[in-house]
């Protein structure tokens, strides 16, 4: 079995997950700024958020990190219908744009992932 796909480290350069990761800060701390944003929910989905974006970066095939990134953005976009906060416009805009960029660079990421361009996997030219 290649190597790459059975989850070995990596060495980060993706800038995908390094973005990922500044998303998840971004939101985790956005309640400090944004008057009325669900604290629980924005600083528990932004501490995933960079706990997913991590492992993504940090394992060379990251086919189920990319899909749950897309997940946490699916639940990042929710969050602004369920999260209380409707009717605050500049935190349910931040949930929305959020969420859209995770679920947009998790899915580039899946992309480069499996047609094999990923210049940042180091198994990628090794033949076992």
């Amino acid at each position: 079995m290649h190597e790459a796909t059975i989850g070995n480290r990596r060495r980060w350069g993706s800038w995908q997950d390094w973005l990922s990761v500044a998303l998840g800060i971004y939101f985790a701390l956005a309640p400090l700024w944004i008057e009325g944003a669900p604290v629980g929910i924005f600083v528990t989905l932004g501490v995933l958020v960079i706990v997913a974006a991590v492992w993504a970066g940090s394992t060379a095939s990251s086919t189920l990190a990319e899909f749950v990134k897309m997940v946490l953005g699916a639940a990042v976009i929710l969050s602004g219908l369920f999260g209380a906060h409707v009717e605050e416009r500049t935190a349910i805009l931040n949930s929305w744009v959020i969420g859209a960029a995770l679920i947009v660079l998790a899915l580039t990421a899946e992309h480069r992932n499996r047609a094999g361009r990923s210049a940042t996997n180091p198994h990628e030219h090794q033949h076992t």
